[in-house]
């Protein structure tokens, strides 16, 4: 995958994570339906709603530490992010990181980096 991930709206030109590749990406909605017990029957009645925007985590590979490092902090901000993708154009989004940012030396190589981050979809500003 070439994806690109950019702070937006863009106010710093190197506020951008540009990682090897994506290793993992997970998405879920939440149903926003309600179901309500009406006494003196077994069937509920639903309260009808559009299901969440997703929300999940996105798991990048980089080379070095440093570059690394760099969009850990990026994922820091207070900021939305702009995920864009040529080879999978569905996982294309706006999002804020909403949850853990972690950062890990892969394992297997004891070269590479691996950053994860827990996402929300948003709307773009």
């Amino acid at each position: 995958m070439s994806s690109v991930i950019t702070q937006t709206p863009m106010p710093d030109p190197n506020a951008v994570a540009r990682p090897l590749l994506v290793l993992g990406y997970e998405t879920e909605w939440t149903a926003g339906n309600t179901l309500h017990d009406i006494v003196g029957t077994n069937i509920p009645v639903p309260t009808l709603r559009g299901a969440s925007t997703r929300t999940g985590s996105l798991s990048m590979l980089f080379a070095t530490e440093a570059t690394a490092r760099a969009a850990a902090e990026l994922f820091c901000r207070p900021s939305r992010f702009a995920l864009t993708d040529t080879d999978r154009t569905s996982i294309n989004m706006t999002f804020v990181a909403s949850g853990s940012i972690s950062l890990t030396l892969d394992p297997e190589t004891l070269a590479y980096w691996i950053l994860d981050v827990d996402y929300t979809e948003v709307l773009p500003v």
